[in-house]
């Protein structure tokens, strides 16, 4: 088996063992927001795409290229949405398109999967065209509950995960574009914990997303 087959293999065992085709995290967060700094009448990269759960958000009035390594989750979206496909393996490949290709990418929980995020980021900002955006996401690793795991000498993340990120980490990757607007979202409590109303957690996601927020999502414009 040769190293881009047993990625892949990985990656569709995790999907179908977690129950990953058909889900996204956040998506009732994570879609609208995408959609909304998308727009309409753009060409759309989206890397990660799996089966096209999240990227359902923002087909419609966009041409949307979708890239994954699952080639069960891309044959998936192609099948529900359409769209063209492409599988790579990111983290041995550079982006199979030319300088100023597209007007949007998006990299939802994908960067931090990433050997080397920051070459995959130089990659999109190739081919993205001036003054075209990033549009993505990414888990926060130092969230309250990942602190307290690790104090009971535990972890809570994603075994896939090859980078923890804060909202520090995000700026930091980002820095070759122009501007970057950030968004922390999140809530406190499930699980074994009561949901906290939004009138308390919101304020705290909002005024200390390191520790509260769950998620990061970023707008970063070239």
């Amino acid at each position: 088996m040769n190293h881009q087959n047993g990625i892949e293999s990985v990656y569709t065992a995790h999907h179908a063992s977690c129950a990953r085709y058909g889900f996204s995290y956040r998506v009732s967060e994570r879609g609208p927001q995408f959609a909304d700094w998308i727009g309409t009448g753009k060409r759309v990269l989206d890397l990660g795409c799996r089966d096209g759960n999240l990227t359902s958000c923002y087909t419609a009035n966009n041409t949307v290229t979708g890239v994954d390594i699952d080639r069960q989750a891309l044959w998936l979206a192609r099948q529900r949405l359409g769209i063209t496909t492409v599988w790579l393996d990111l983290n041995r490949e550079p982006l199979p398109f030319d300088n100023s290709s597209f007007d949007v990418a998006v990299a939802g929980e994908l960067l931090e999967h990433l050997v080397h995020p920051d070459v995959v980021v130089g990659e999109v900002h190739r081919v993205l065209v001036p003054g075209g955006i990033l549009i993505g996401s990414l888990p926060n690793s130092f969230h309250w509950s990942a602190r307290l795991a690790f104090l009971r000498g535990r972890s809570i993340e994603d075994p896939t995960h090859l980078h923890l990120f804060s909202q520090s980490k995000v700026l930091e990757l980002l820095q070759g574009f122009e501007h970057v607007e950030m968004k922390p979202i999140g809530g406190i409590g499930g699980r074994r914990l009561p949901i906290a109303p939004d009138w308390v957690s919101q304020p705290l996601v909002r005024d200390l997303p390191t520790v509260f927020a769950n998620d990061f999502l970023f707008r970063a414009i070239k």
